[in-house]
């Protein structure tokens, strides 16, 4: 047929010699890919100092609405003090960020509050390249429902420059996809929440706050 060139007998040779070598090295690139990562080596700070509050609260929420947990994030600002990516992927896996859990008080039926540092971290030299230097990225909280019928949870996020968030949903809680798998709750912003829901159907949704700063005694 024109247009085709046949493949000289010598390269179809090398070609068929070389297939057994490249099919012994797969799994061993598969296995560069998938080697497994222990938890980077960071530290928490012994004695911090720049102290913040977070307080996460609930309005009209149904009765078995409890706040699990929250959370601090950080994020390496300068980047030349990680090791460099030496994985077959060719990715980071969030080896610049490292959380902190923030342990809370319940102060009431719809308040919790806790404390978390800013400099919470401490600035070390982890892998040997020079200080890794840590920022606030966000604060987070999970709220949960004991009811067992509404497979599903709630979770609101701000950061510094934002300092409070609020969200709202319905009472009668719904996932955001109901295919059997664990998904947030449907939600709406405080301003879409304004803008899209009639004053007459608001009392069907409840509102839940997370709020962060600067704890007053350290002012």
């Amino acid at each position: 047929m024109m247009g085709l060139k046949r493949q000289p007998a010598r390269s179809r040779v090398v070609s068929h010699a070389l297939r057994p070598l490249l099919l012994a090295l797969l799994p061993l690139l598969a296995a560069c890919g998938s080697k497994e990562r222990g938890p980077p080596p960071y530290e928490a700070n012994p004695s911090p100092k720049d102290a913040y509050e977070v307080v996460v609260t609930t309005h009209n929420a149904p009765e078995d609405i409890y706040v699990k947990g929250a959370w601090i994030s950080y994020t390496i600002t300068n980047g030349n003090c990680l090791p460099p990516i030496d994985n077959f992927e060719g990715v980071s896996y969030g080896i610049e960020k490292h959380s902190l859990k923030i342990p809370l008080e319940k102060i009431d039926a719809h308040t919790y509050t806790g404390t978390y540092f800013r400099d919470g971290l401490a600035e070390k030299d982890y892998f040997g390249r020079g200080l890794c230097r840590w920022r606030v990225d966000y604060v987070s909280s999970s709220i949960e429902t004991e009811s067992t019928r509404s497979f599903t949870y709630f979770q609101i996020v701000t950061d510094p420059q934002q300092r409070t968030t609020t969200r709202f949903a319905k009472r009668a809680i719904a996932p955001r996809l109901d295919d059997g798998e664990r998904y947030p709750a449907s939600d709406l912003s405080e301003e879409r929440f304004k803008r899209e829901i009639p004053i007459e159907q608001q009392s069907d949704f409840f509102s839940y706050s997370i709020t962060i700063a600067k704890r007053a005694d350290e002012q």
